[in-house]
């Protein structure tokens, strides 16, 4: 009697391939990750498009003008977010920081902007915030991929 319950020719219906999980099964964490992937940059890009209209309002923009706005800006970050976190796999280290830092001083260098401030005021704030997180996710990243 061999050793092994499973030898080639007499394969066992409950046994289709190695290890635990059987050959065609997904896993639950596939399922979820999909899910993240849009829910995420949705997310941001609503409470961004909102702080938008409410910091245009603020500052005496047109009803029509400040909505659009919000909604262009809400559009657009949730594409380059989803784009983002969709190719973020296909990314070395150093540039999925470099596009998380752009991303979010980008715009939150623009809603800083919107308060009435001065350009390069604006680009500093912009450029500060995606510094920082640039190297905050450069570390992150670092660290948990070596």
């Amino acid at each position: 009697m061999p050793a092994h319950s499973i030898m080639p020719g007499r394969h066992h219906a409950a046994h289709e391939g190695p290890g635990p999980v059987a050959r065609g099964t997904h896993l639950p964490h596939e399922a979820r990750g999909d899910r993240w992937t849009w829910a995420v940059p949705l997310a941001g890009a609503v409470m961004l498009g909102l702080y938008g209209v409410f910091l245009a309002s603020q500052n005496g923009w047109p009803p029509l003008n400040y909505w659009l706005l919000g909604l262009a800006l809400a559009v657009v970050s949730g594409v380059l977010g989803h784009a983002l976190i969709r190719q973020r796999k296909k990314m070395v280290t150093e540039v999925r920081a470099a596009a998380f830092g752009s991303l979010l001083g980008a715009s939150l260098g623009f809603l800083y902007s919107l308060t009435g401030v001065t350009v390069l005021r604006a680009m500093e704030i912009g450029l500060l915030i995606g510094l920082a997180m640039g190297l905050t996710s450069y570390y992150v990243f670092y660290w948990h991929e070596h």
